[in-house]
């Protein structure tokens, strides 16, 4: 008799067990951040900082939070009128998000699975899928990009941020005055941990391990992928925090992200259903 027993996906265990480590710690990235402005236009901004969303109606919207528990850009979303599903894989980040949205008096759909597999969702769902920087947690991106693909409707928009493929290479490498990658750009393996970088987490005077199992996706799977999908991509960026005249501490992460961009952000657009004849 054939089994039924799906197997399981180590790397989305093992990195959901981590962010409920960080999450219940109240760490970086798993709780709110500041505060943002009342009005809908400082709302927008303290949310999307770049613009990348700029002239998409959010008001009536169906938008996705893509692995987005934690943080403010769910309830903003919601305070601008768009109907607001969250999906996460850690049932803290989950709860943080739905504690706040209480507070700030908004509705918020929230459902918990790894992003690889959005099959709770019909096709065509939604008119915005937000994703931020939790792509390179999942070891395979074009599964998630075929299925933000399939829930995205025709006309709809995807605005992707993750890790830079090469600067999540050289991060915690720093010898000898030099940055060398810890593997080749052209590996798809997870990139190892050094002592410096990848195990432990700081916020303040607060430390801990928590050694989360990362990718660095390439721009060609990334936007390859989004293609497949029936995305039309029609932005790419690459940027990082901070100021690039900010003194830095050589051989630093923050010194490396002056010399290399931190972060990439892709945009795409859902092809739009051709007209019958």
């Amino acid at each position: 008799m054939r089994s039924t027993q799906r197997s399981v996906d180590e790397v989305a265990e093992h990195n959901k067990a981590m962010w409920e480590r960080l999450a219940k710690a109240a760490m970086n990235y798993t709780r709110p951040f500041g505060r943002p402005p009342r009005t809908r236009a400082g709302m927008r901004r303290f949310m999307d900082p770049r613009g990348r969303l700029k002239g998409v109606r959010l008001a009536g919207a169906h938008v996705l939070g893509l692995a987005a528990g934690g943080g403010w850009d769910p309830v903003i979303f919601a305070k601008l009128g768009a109907q607001t599903t969250v999906f996460d894989i850690s049932p803290t980040q989950l709860k943080t998000v739905k504690d706040l949205a209480a507070r700030q008096r908004v509705k918020i759909r929230l459902v918990r699975g790894n992003m690889k597999d959005l099959s709770v969702f019909k096709d065509a769902s939604f008119d915005v899928v937000w994703h931020c920087h939790s792509l390179v947690f999942v070891d395979d991106a074009v599964r998630v990009l075929r299925e933000v693909g399939r829930v995205l409707a025709p006309g709809g928009t995807y605005l992707l941020s993750t890790m830079h493929p090469t600067t999540l290479r050289l991060y915690g490498s720093y010898k000898h005055g030099g940055w060398s990658p810890k593997i080749s750009y052209f590996e798809d393996k997870p990139v190892p941990y050094t002592d410096e970088w990848g195990m432990t987490w700081t916020l303040g005077k607060k430390k801990l391990v928590a050694p989360t199992i990362e990718f660095g996706h390439r721009f060609e799977t990334i936007v390859n992928g989004m293609a497949a999908a029936g995305m039309v991509v029609d932005g790419i960026w690459e940027f990082s925090p901070g100021d690039d005249d900010e003194e830095t501490e050589p051989g630093s992460d923050a010194h490396l992200d002056t010399l290399f961009p931190a972060f990439i952000e892709v945009r795409g657009r859902k092809l739009p259903l051709p007209a019958r004849r």
